[in-house]
């Protein structure tokens, strides 16, 4: 036991990826983290803006008989019941079209991070990795928290605490052992993951717009299904063919708990990623190609959380002030 203290106080002290990040980054991710962290905190509260300002017309409508309720498929009320949704868009289209655009632009570049004079890796490390971990960290104060949705939480905490080295030189060399290239290769890579993210986002919009089936439905539909099955053959790949054949190297040079951190990141997303497409296909394959309308009431719903996005859920089956369902609908 004492051999382990003193192993894990050792690498704490020479060793720590996160730790080095936040010595030697010279504040310069935590100033970019700031920045955006002020950004989607007023996407919080605009959205939190939009819900209040629809409570009241629902208020009102429902006092005076001669007010019109306010329509329950418009873009107003959507956000209202769901006003997490704008910094959540923002953040998965943002990330991935940085995420694809890197890897884009370092395939054009002959798989050199020098894009006609662009740093590719220092883009990552200054805009788009402060972004989603600024985001991360909001949407658990703003969602997660008030919600008490741990299964995005847990994914949150993963996400922040195995990217945050990468967002310094320093700090993604310990972490990929003196290869900051393919450590920022990897972090990319996960990223380009949120595309599917954005795409479930626009079918939760149709699912709740549309008044009839339309064949884009269908495509939306398998393009988020095959997005989240690609998460899981991209991680499970990443973690066999990436991250296992380098073990030998993370014992040799000592780094057992970040290698640990590492593997439990990628097993972490990837089981989730498999969870939430499951979920999308518990409705069998007539649910993923044809739209049925949902009914809506004009009464805004609380408790929404990801899986329900995941099911395609509007929050109309949710009883309670506090949004707890009853056993059936569960």
């Amino acid at each position: 036991m004492n051999a382990i203290i003193d192993f894990y106080k050792e690498w704490r002290q020479d060793s720590n990826p996160w730790l080095e990040c936040y010595n030697e980054g010279s504040g310069i991710f935590e100033t970019q983290f700031v920045y955006y962290s002020f950004g989607f905190i007023l996407l919080y509260l605009l959205g939190n803006c939009i819900k209040q300002i629809h409570q009241a017309a629902v208020k009102k409508a429902a006092n005076d008989k001669n007010a019109s309720p306010p329509n329950p498929r418009s873009l107003t009320a959507l956000i209202a019941s769901r006003p997490t949704v704008l910094a959540g868009s923002f953040h998965s289209i943002a990330t991935a079209a940085i995420a694809v655009g890197i890897l884009v632009f370092r395939r054009l570049a002959g798989n050199s991070w020098d894009y006609h004079g662009m740093d590719l890796i220092k883009v990552w490390q200054t805009v788009g990795l402060p972004i989603s971990i600024s985001y991360f960290i909001m949407d658990s104060f703003f969602y997660c928290l008030p919600r008490k949705d741990l299964i995005i939480f847990v994914h949150h905490v993963i996400m922040c605490f195995c990217h945050y080295p990468v967002g310094h030189d320093s700090g993604s060399t310990m972490l990929g052992l003196g290869d900051k290239e393919w450590i920022t290769w990897l972090s990319i890579m996960g990223y380009t993951s949120e595309v599917s993210t954005a795409f479930m986002n626009y079918r939760w919009y149709l699912l709740n717009t549309l008044e009839e089936n339309w064949i884009g439905f269908g495509i939306v539909n398998i393009l988020v299904v095959a997005g989240f099955g690609g998460r899981v053959i991209m991680f499970t790949y990443l973690l066999i063919w990436e991250i296992f054949p380098r073990t030998h190297m993370y014992i040799a040079q000592r780094q057992l708990f970040t290698y640990a951190m590492m593997v439990f990141g990628h097993v972490g997303i990837g089981m989730l990623s498999l969870y939430w497409c499951i979920v999308m296909c518990k409705g069998g394959l007539k649910s993923l190609f044809v739209f049925k309308k949902k009914t809506q009431s004009t009464t805004l719903q609380q408790g929404f959380s990801f899986a329900d996005v995941a099911r395609g859920d509007d929050g109309s089956n949710m009883k309670g002030k506090n949004g707890s369902s009853s056993k059936k609908d569960k």
